[in-house]
Order: C-alpha cells, then sequence, then structure tokens
C-alpha cells in the first residue's frame, strides 16, 4: 500500500444526471505525477479538519 499526504480542498463538481450533488479534491500540482498514477483507481480517504479551519 503507497500513501501519498497532502492538504487540499473539497470543490463541488456540479451534479450528475439524476440532479444528485458531485464534489471531488484538487490534486495540488507539485504532485501532478502521483496524481496521475492515480487516476482512475479506487483509493481511500481520510478526512481531518485542521484546528484553524472552523
Amino acid at each position: 500500500m503507497e500513501q501519498i499526504v497532502f492538504r487540499s480542498t473539497i470543490s463541488s463538481y456540479g451534479t450528475d444526471k439524476y440532479g444528485n450533488k458531485r464534489y471531488g479534491i484538487t490534486i495540488p500540482s507539485k504532485l501532478r505525477d502521483k496524481g496521475e498514477k492515480l487516476y482512475g483507481k479506487e483509493v481511500i480517504v481520510i478526512v481531518i479538519l485542521p484546528d484553524d479551519e472552523e
């Protein structure tokens, strides 16, 4: 198992064909090479809200 840690925001990506909201996580440009390797693969996402976010 490979682990990649980065800070990002969850963004709205509109709605699907059924009208349900869609969300996505943007991978920072400095991780572009690793992001391309992740594209289309199933990943495990753990969300930790920093203390400075309220």
